[in-house]
């Protein structure tokens, strides 16, 4: 096996439907992995079919990180901030245990938001009214 990364993390990014989960889940079992899902609609609760959620079955007993975290109808707001810091701690915890991250998804601003350490815009300067505009 060839040399490997001391923070090794694999991102499997694509089109919904196009086999993405099945995929890392064959990366996980091949590799030591846990699933970490960047798609931002398979954060929320009860949008299984909307969003192609992978089931229990096809996890194949590999953990998955990141899904139906969420109700859809909360008025916490969640963003791309508070994404970008859960995952890292997760990613974090996931090579504690010694396995590798494998960030699977669709929503290609999250993704980035872990690939690229400055990557988003801070909105911490806008302040509550910009947002209560924006509404």
């Amino acid at each position: 096996m060839g040399i490997l990364r001391k923070d090794p993390i694999i991102f499997v990014i694509g089109c919904t439907g196009t086999g993405k989960s099945d995929l890392g889940v064959a990366i996980a079992k091949k590799y030591g992995g846990e699933i970490v899902s960047v798609d931002s609609m398979q954060l929320y609760k009860g949008l299984d079919i909307a969003t192609n959620k992978i089931t229990a079955e096809e996890t194949e007993g590999i953990p998955h990180h990141m899904m139906s975290i969420l109700q859809p109808f909360s008025k916490t707001r969640y963003n791309v901030h508070l994404f970008r810091q859960q995952v890292l701690e997760i990613c974090q915890q996931i090579r504690e245990r010694q396995k590798i991250p494998i960030l699977v998804g669709g929503t290609t601003y999250y993704a980035e938001s872990i690939l690229y350490e400055n990557n988003i815009i801070d909105t911490a300067n806008f302040g509550e009214d910009f947002f209560e505009k924006k509404n």
